[in-house]
This record gives C-alpha cells, structure tokens and sequence, in this order.
C-alpha cells in the first residue's frame, strides 16, 4: 500500500464517483423539487413557535442529566449542567452570527451519540432574538412534517432537524431527497431568510448520506449530499486538554459536572452526563427478559424500524433472545417486569427503554410504543453488529409493524443477510400497508427466485400501481432480459411522470439500437426539463451541422434552477475525446469566466482539464487560486502533481490540518511505505473518522498485518463504501487462510455486507465445490444460519 501506486488510482475512482454523481444530481434536481411542491400543503400560520416561549430542553431532545447526591438541593440546580463552550460551539455560534447578520445557514453536528451535539444547539439558540421561531417537525412523520411546512418557513426561522436521519434516509422513498432539494432551494433563496437550519448526525449517518456510490450504481442521496457537504461540524467525543480549565471552573458550580469528571472514563465527560456508562451497565446485568426486550429493541433500531418500537414487536420477539431454562424459568408478567427494568430511570436520567405518549392534540398512537437510548442504540449497533434476529422477530416485525418505510428497511436489512425468504415476506407486508412502490421490490424478487416472467401477477401489479421511479426500474429490467418493445414502453410512461432520467436512459437504448434521430430527440425532451447531462449530449450531437446552435445550448443555463456547481462538473464530459474542438473552447470560455468570478468548483474542473492537457504548470496555478479561494480539495490535487516530495509532503500534511481526510489517507499510505506501521495505523484512523471512504479498507489492511484480526475484520465490516471486507477476503483467500477467508464470508454475511466484489462471487468463483455454500447462494440462509432448502416466491396472493 504506497502513495506512489496507489493514490493514483483513487483519484481516477472519485472522478468517476463524481461524474456519476453528477449525473444523477443533475435530473434530480428538478424532479424532487417538483415532487415535493405537488406534495406540501400550506399551514394556516408559520410553523414553528418563538423562542421567547420554549423553556423546556428536555422537549427538544437535549439528552436528560444525570442526578447525584450533594450537599445542595437537586431543585436548586439549572434544569441543565452548566455549560462549557468547545471548539464546534465556536464554529456553530459563527454560523449564528452570520444567520444574525442575515444569510441562512446549515449547520450539522457530527458525533457520536451522547457526545453534546443536540446540547450545543440548544445553547446556539439561545443567542438569537426571542423572536425567531423554532420549528420542530415530527408529526406524522419526520419527513412528511417538514416536506408539508417547508414553503410556510418564515425568515427568521430555526428548523430543528434533531437526527437528522430521520428526515433524509429514507429508504424506498423519495422523501428524504425531496427535502433535501427543499432545504437547499430554502437557503438558496435570499428573499425567504435568513433562516437557520441545525442538524445531528452521528458519523455514519454523515458516511452515508455524503458519500458517492461506485461509478454506475444508483446515487439515492444526490440531494442530501449536495446539502450537506461542508456543513459539518465535528463534535469530538472527549473534551481536549486546551478545555480543561473551562471544565473544571464550571464543574466547582455544578456537583452534576463535578461528579462526571471524577467518574468519567478516558475524558467522555458528555456521555457521563447522559447516564451513558451506567445505561450500559443497567443492560449488562439485566434480568433475562429484560435483557431480551432491549436486544429486540436494539436489533430493531439497528435494522430500520425507528425511532420507536411497537409493543407487538417486543411481545412476540423477545422470547425467542431466551435459552430453553430462561424461558421456562420466566413468569406469567415476564414482560411487565421486563419493562418495569428496562424504563426506570437511571441517575434521573431516562432508562435504557422510554414509553413514547403524545401531547394533547397530537394523533394517539394504535398501541404502546417504546424508544431505546440512543447510546444503546449505538452500543449496540457494535456489539451486534453480528447477531442476525431469530425467525420470531422477522416474523412478528412483518405482522406488527404498520409503516412501510419500516417494513422495507427490514426487507433490505434481511436480505443483505441472505434471509431471502424473510424478505420477501417483509415486502409483501409493505405490500399490505399501502406502499405500491413495494409491488416492484417483490416483482424483482420473484424474478429472481422464480424466474423472468413478465405474465405474472406481482408483475402485473407492479406495473399497474408503479409510479415513475418504479416503472423505470422495470423498464431496465425487460431491457436486461433483451425484451426492447417493453422496456421503450416503460421508460415512455415514466418519462410522463416527469422521471427524466427515464428519458435518458431510453436514449440510451435506441442509439444502440441504431436510431440516432429518435435518441436525440429524446435527448432534446430530457434537458427541455432541466437534465443539463442530457443538453451536452445533444450538444454534441448536432455540432457537426449547427456549430452555433450546439454553443448557445453549452451557454444555456437559468441559474434558478440548475445547480451552477452541477454545471461546471458537467462540462467535464466535453473533454473525453470525443467533442469538437469548437465546443471544447466554449466549454472552456464557461469554465474561465466561472473561475475569475472567483467560483472554487469552476477552478477545480478547469485547472483538472487543464492537467489532463499536460499543462501541469497552469493547472498548478489554477489549484493555487482555488486554495486561496478556501478549498481544501485543492491542497490534495495541487500535491498530487508536485514533482517534489518534500513540498508535496507538506501540501499533504497542510490539507490534513485544513480537514480533508484524503490528505490523512496518503500520509498513511507514506508512513506506510516509510516502514513505520503504528504511525500509518492512527493516521488511517483518523482518515476513516474524517469520512474518506477508502480509509476504512486501508485501516482493516493495515490492522490485519499488525495482527489485530478482530479489529481489522470490525473496522472492515462497518465501511460504508463497500470495499474493506471484500479486499480482506481476497487477501486471506490469496495468502492460503481458506479458514480465516471462511470467517470473513458468515461475519460478512451476518453484519449485512455488501461490497463491490460481493461475498456470493467469491463464493461462485472461489467454493465452487461447497454444496452448501452454493445452496446458500442461490436460496439464501435461515434466521439460525442454515442453508435454505429450495422455495418459491409464489403468486400474488401467495
């Protein structure tokens, strides 16, 4: 692993990442803004309520302190523990005063749970005028909420997005995208703000939502990156040394603080504070059923139903966490006394389970409902990161749950797991819940285990309830299967339901098919509505017999709705080989006017062009400006091709200390080469931390070589790109350690992995004799880990 040979390589791997980024983005744009007008309905008064009127913390998710013994009464302290301002509080109170000054801002805290992210924004509130409103959107659904007030967000406006997973994951859904394009039209637009929006993520919330998927896969969070992207604000888990003094002048005041920095292990003052270690200790030496209730809450958490858990779940679950003894050993009121344990309060803050209730005048839930701690969220999220839920689970989760959202979370989550069949079941019971768009999901499904066959009457219903995403997705299928006339069909009834890359790909499909005039045209209807993709490839088209026509759709863009980022990257597509001349000289004039406007990506995209041409000198120039300009991706690319090692070291060394966690990837890799394995270990974790996606298969490599296996293989399995375990794999596989390679495929497997050289391939091509690993391929594992016998989707109603 050396920066000489492999850095390269990265780099042509995150240009492919961004063009096919970019490509997504640039129809979805439209698309989900579109969308999400047609779906939000206006309140009758501004959402939100003035900040002069909230007094309650705890009511917007501040986590609960801890209680302890003083000599003063626990009623004369501050509802919360005296506060200690940090690093990102400096970051986060700068947002503010610019948002004072009236610009709108998005700020996202990113941290682990427990560390102080929701806190710091509480405090960071506290310093606007009271009469700025705050506005919280939960009910009915996170998403929905904002999506149906965003349009009525008056200026001077703080949207609360408190986990802010909740409102822009949202699996086999367009909603999280659609808000996400919302937000961004909402702090784009000067004459709605200045508004405030404040989020929290934990770190590989952050990962996914921001990294780009490998180049051709599907990017289903175009919008949410392009949101989010240098919005973030580290909050570190321990408090640093430069913050000693402040934290113990404010723990002499405040015997909650005082106790937490005698007591707190390694500096984790915050998660002290919110009773973390002793929610940990209160799980671990749980009686058996309650044990059992919180794992299932856990594993329920961890596999996508949330935030809250229904009580049918816990009910019908549970017992299958306990061995043969334990159960017959449990009483009648198991479960009360389960619950009983699990919701006390621990040190006066809230328990490792809560009940939920709704306020006065909010919809009444259709039965009980429980929320885990959220650091027993995460604590479990690790711990578990291996435990596949028992069969009782799978199926009291497809008989209970009632949100579809859920229900297909869990479907991916089991088939990720090869529990094919539990997913398939968990589909159709999306089916039953309302989603049509599930109908798609199982018409794949039963394609896969039945067989192709568009007569069948799942497919048939796909087809008929699909909406546009979903017909395009069954119009790629029909095209796989060489059935052309269908999948035209498909792609056509998509495109009137304004899913422009519908067009696109249909362009596709006939220009292979030879009909040059029919694909431009529909070219022509995809930028008509805004792909500026698609508008370059018509460009390109017809240069040869409209030189000047082909420039003036280079220079038509209307600002209002296309992205001028999305633009510049792509006017990279005219610098592939196969333009004319002509047009690569207006796409040049874009990119020059665009740069001495001062614009970072326009000197980005021009000085890469640039060095594609061999004009290493001038493109050097260009990243100079772009750094002075404040770009951190500079610093990278302007080492990348400096002749000398020294200053390219310290470029390296300057992007690290600036952020950019590509820098710290290759000072690894050089510490690497250097000989000097623990350096190059915490400087790849520190690379993996600051969300470069190739770091976490670079850490696993190099922990495996230091011989801390258990850890490579966890670091491997939780890589959010996709790509550590399956290197680990072929590692072993290649150094002779059929065993150890053996380990990787059931963690792998069990953890839900799915990498770019996927785990079945390995086992097709590398256990072509093993019966039950094939077996294992082709029909997927029981909940316990056996193969499954042979089955069948079956029927609609099946």
């Amino acid at each position: 692993m050396s920066s000489g040979d492999r850095r390269p390589v990265i780099r042509q791997d995150a240009t492919a990442r961004d063009d096919a980024r970019i490509y997504q983005a640039g129809g979805d744009i439209i698309i989900n803004e579109a969308r999400a007008q047609q779906q939000r309905v206006l309140p009758e008064q501004p959402p939100g309520r003035l900040i002069s009127e909230i007094v309650d913390p705890y009511a917007w998710e501040v986590h609960q302190a801890i209680t302890v013994e003083s000599a003063g009464s626990p009623e004369s302290l501050p509802v919360l523990p005296v506060y200690v301002e940090r690093e990102h509080d400096h970051r986060l109170l700068d947002a503010v005063e610019k948002v004072g000054k009236g610009a709108s801002r998005l700020a996202v805290l990113v941290g682990g749970s427990s560390t102080g992210k929701t806190r710091a924004c509480w405090e960071a509130i506290q310093r606007l005028p009271p009469t700025w409103r705050l506005w919280h959107p939960i009910e009915p659904g996170r998403p929905e909420a904002a999506l149906a007030g965003l349009d009525a967000v008056e200026p001077h406006t703080v949207l609360w997005l408190n986990e802010t997973q909740h409102y822009l994951l949202t699996p086999n859904s367009p909603l999280g995208e659609s808000l996400a394009a919302g937000l961004r039209a909402l702090l784009r637009d000067p004459d709605r703000g200045p508004v405030l929006v404040l989020g929290t993520l934990w770190p590989e919330y952050w990962a996914r939502l921001t990294t780009a998927p490998p180049a051709g896969d599907k990017d289903a969070h175009s919008q949410a990156r392009a949101l989010l992207t240098g919005c973030d604000l580290h909050v570190p888990e321990i408090f640093a040394e430069s913050e000693a003094e402040s934290l113990n002048r404010a723990a002499a005041v405040d015997p909650r603080l005082a106790y937490a920095v005698e007591h707190a292990e390694q500096g984790h003052i915050a998660q002290y504070l919110a009773g973390a270690p002793a929610l940990v200790e209160r799980y671990r030496n749980a009686p058996a059923s309650a044990k059992a209730v919180v794992e299932t809450a856990m594993d329920a958490g961890r596999l996508g139903i949330g935030p809250t858990v229904p009580l049918s779940l816990l009910e019908a679950a549970a017992p299958a966490y306990l061995t043969d003894l334990q159960w017959a050993q449990a009483t009648d009121d198991w479960l009360l006394q389960a619950l009983e344990y699990a919701t006390r309060p621990v040190h006066g803050a809230r328990g490792p389970l809560t009940r939920v209730r709704a306020r006065p005048g909010e919809p009444q839930l259709h039965e009980p409902h429980y929320r885990l701690a959220d650091y027993l969220d995460q604590h479990g999220r690790s711990e578990r990161i291996y435990a596949v839920p028992p069969k009782a689970f799978w199926d009291a989760a497809a008989d209970s749950v009632r949100d579809p959202a859920a229900l297909m979370a869990l479907a991916q989550a089991a088939n990720d797991r090869w529990r094919y069949r539990h997913a398939v079941k968990l589909v159709r019971a999306a089916t039953q819940a309302g989603d049509s768009s599930a109908f798609v999901d199982l018409a794949l499904l039963q394609a896969r285990f039945d067989g192709y066959d568009p007569e069948s009457s799942i497919y048939q219903r796909a087809v008929e309830v699909a909406d546009a995403q979903g017909l395009g997705t069954l119009a790629s299928w029909h095209e796989r299967h060489g059935r052309r006339e269908e999948a035209e069909q498909l792609y056509e009834r998509a495109a009137e339901k304004g899913e422009t890359p519908a067009l696109v790909l249909l362009a596709q499909l006939k220009e292979r098919a030879g009909d040059r005039k029919g694909a431009e045209r529909l070219y022509r209807r995809a930028a008509d509505a805004g792909d500026y993709w698609a508008l370059i490839q018509v460009a390109k088209r017809i240069c040869g017999r409209d030189k000047e026509g082909a420039e003036r759709l280079l220079l038509e863009v209307d600002s209002a709705v296309i992205d001028p980022q999305v633009r510049y990257r792509y006017l990279r597509y005219l610098f592939d080989g196969d333009s004319a001349p002509h047009l690569q000289a207006t796409a040049r004039a874009i990119l020059t006017e665009g740069a001495d406007a001062g614009d970072v990506d326009a000197l980005l995209v021009l000085a890469e062009i640039t060095e594609r041409a061999d004009g290493r000198q001038e493109a050097a120039a260009l990243y100079r400006r772009a750094i002075d300009a404040g770009s951190r991706e500079a610093l990278l690319r302007l080492a990348e091709i400096t002749p000398d090692e020294e200053t390219r070291r310290r470029l390296y060394r300057q992007a690290a200390e600036a952020g950019n966690a590509g820098a710290l990837f290759v000072l690894a890799c050089m510490s690497d080469v250097a000989g000097d394995l623990e350096q190059a270990i915490q400087l790849m974790r520190r690379a993996a931390d600051g969300g470069e996606p190739d770091a976490h298969w670079g850490l696993s490599d190099l922990l495996e070589r230091n011989g801390q296996t258990e850890e490579a293989e966890l670091v491997a399995a939780f890589d959010p790109d996709g790509q550590g375990l399956s290197e680990l794999l072929y590692s072993r596989d290649e150094s002779g350690d059929a065993a150890g390679a053996d380990r990787l495929i059931r963690i792998g497997i069990d953890a839900g992995y799915r990498g770019d050289f996927g785990i079945g391939m390995f086992i097709e091509h590398h256990r072509p004799d093993d019966l039950g690993w094939q077996q294992a391929r082709r029909y997927g594992l029981e909940a316990d880990g056996r193969p499954s016998d042979p089955w069948r989707v079956g029927p609609l109603g099946h």
